[in-house]
């Protein structure tokens, strides 16, 4: 192979390479296609529950780390192991695509049936990186209320059994332990991995520039 055949040969993998990255730039410059980044994040409140291994867990825990959140719980017959799919569909695309996944955490509303030990095999299911809290319903209340989340039971009048109507969003937690975005579904893991990147690109120039505006 003649020396104008290399140069040539790797002036086209260089051309292929950069072209790929001014996509990649593009991509991650634009509005997410279906998240809602709020103009402010919305601080959590402080509350107390349980993991599902049986350790307090605090809204201080979700500090320094993005973390997907969804409200759910484990007897739902649909929209919650649809989602969970979605999420752990969501993780394997980011691990593949060589990004550090964000954390996903699952908030049982039923704490009457969903005990630590449940919700741990119950998330087993979908990712063993998946982590689930669960609380009394005073304890839940503050953080339902801040994130506008209304959960109804329904009782089946035929048996003992119930059920329970949620939210299905998706909230993306920033590292300051507040709510940054909000993914409303049809839920879509390519959209939403996507869309994750973008958010963090639009998160992340804004605290540049409030920090040069200091």
């Amino acid at each position: 192979m003649g020396p104008m055949v290399r140069i040539l040969i790797v002036g086209l993998v260089l051309l292929a390479a950069i072209t790929v990255w001014l996509s990649d730039v593009r991509q991650l410059s634009q509005p997410p296609t279906v998240a809602t980044i709020l103009p402010k994040p919305l601080v959590l409140p402080q509350v107390q529950l349980i993991d599902q291994i049986g350790n307090e867990f605090k809204t201080s825990d979700l500090n320094d780390t993005f973390t997907f959140l969804f409200f759910g719980f484990t007897n739902c017959p649909d929209i919650c192991p649809l989602t969970l799919h979605k999420l752990a569909n969501v993780e394997a695309e980011l691990i593949d695509r060589g990004i550090d996944r964000p954390g996903v955490l699952f908030v049982s509303v039923d704490p009457e049936r969903d005990t630590p030990t449940q919700i741990q095999r119950y998330l087993n299911n979908f990712s063993p990186a998946f982590d689930g809290v669960t609380g009394s319903r005073e304890q839940l209340q503050p953080l339902l209320a801040t994130m506008g989340i209304v959960v109804e039971r329904h009782e089946h009048t035929s048996s003992d059994a119930y059920s329970v109507t949620h939210n299905s969003t998706i909230f993306l937690i920033g590292p300051d332990m507040d709510l940054i975005a909000i993914f409303s579904a049809p839920h879509d893991a390519n959209v939403i991995a996507t869309d994750y990147l973008r958010v963090l690109d639009i998160y992340r120039t804004r605290r540049t520039n409030n920090r040069t505006s200091l």
